[in-house]
């Protein structure tokens, strides 16, 4: 509670409540993939904290509400997609998405039976860049020994619509390497796997997620697409190395979003709530500890700018996808 009111004294969180009436009951948080990947670990370290916020907010120690997650994994994220766009725009269902993998269709000018603009977008919640992932036991050593490999390289992932995917081929584009990719992978630690068993020689995964893979020293990481190489990928290059800076910009963002026609209170209680849970201590700590990027908060006008500026940037390499 004290970290809570300590946030409304520095004006980070209105005080006035936002809708007397929300939540009255559990609330459901979608994520789009399976169990063990970023996201899924994110959604569910951050919900009880959401869970906190929601129940001191109201003053209620005896109010019971639960934030409940629920892995929706399918067609590279469209199944989950879909599925909240059609719920009541009340703010007891509300997604964590992957951008821009989820913004794919609207850079590719398709109709996937969601309006990527048209969520109520509430709040940033993570951001990560992207790193090239090898098995220490393969044959790569370098990031040249992957482009001068005769032949296309073998690339497992979840499937087309996925960030991961994307960072991929407008690299690999970009290197002038061709890729024969794998599908139907659930989770990003699925396809990791893959490359470790020798299914594939390659793939990228968020920094974030990579640290906490390799744990074991399992893998090579041969790249990281940032400005500075995280100390903990030692011998990775990085894109000015290269010649090729502009693979730095090859980052995801978390979003959490709801339906479209969330009214302004409730999005506004749910900003508020996401600030609070990514700016708490204990989250902030993991964080530090796991290596796993928590943004801090933006305003939901902030949040939907951050969306537009990340898909409008990945729409230039939209003949690669």
């Amino acid at each position: 509670m004290r970290f809570l009111t300590a946030l409304v004294a520095l004006g980070l969180i209105a005080s006035a409540p936002a809708q007397a009436a929300f939540p009255e009951k559990d609330i459901t948080i979608v994520i789009p993939y399976g169990p063990g990947g970023g996201f899924d670990t994110l959604t569910r370290k951050l919900s009880p904290y959401i869970e906190e916020y929601f129940r001191e907010k109201s003053g209620k120690s005896f109010n019971k509400i639960k934030v409940v997650p629920k892995n929706m994994p399918g067609a590279s994220g469209k199944k989950a997609a879909v599925y909240t766009a059609k719920q009541k725009p009340n703010g007891y269902t509300v997604q964590i998405f992957n951008i821009p993998g989820h913004g794919l269709p609207y850079i590719k000018g398709e109709n996937p039976g969601y309006d990527i603009e048209g969520y109520s977008w509430l709040n940033r919640v993570g951001g990560d860049s992207y790193v090239v992932v090898v098995s220490k036991e393969g044959p790569y050593k370098k990031l040249d020994d992957l482009v001068n490999k005769s032949g296309d390289l073998k690339i497992p992932e979840q499937g087309p619509g996925s960030t991961s995917n994307m960072a991929n081929r407008i690299t690999w584009s970009t290197l002038g390497k061709g890729g024969e990719y794998i599908y139907g992978y659930k989770s990003s630690r699925d396809y990791t796997t893959a490359v470790l068993r020798g299914d594939g020689d390659v793939t990228m995964l968020a920094s974030g997620s990579a640290k906490r893979y390799n744990k074991g020293g399992d893998y090579n990481i041969l790249a990281h697409f940032a400005d500075e190489v995280d100390p903990a990928f030692p011998g990775a290059v990085n894109g000015k190395d290269i010649g090729h800076p502009e693979l730095h910009s090859l980052g995801l963002l978390r979003i959490i979003a709801g339906p479209p026609g969330m009214s302004k209170e409730v999005m506004d209680e749910w900003n508020n709530a996401l600030s609070y849970a990514v700016n708490h201590p204990d989250i902030q700590a993991w964080s530090a500890k796991t290596g796993n990027p928590v943004k801090a908060y933006d305003t939901t006008a902030e949040t939907k700018k951050a969306l537009m500026d990340t898909l409008n940037y990945f729409k230039k390499f939209r003949d690669v996808f």
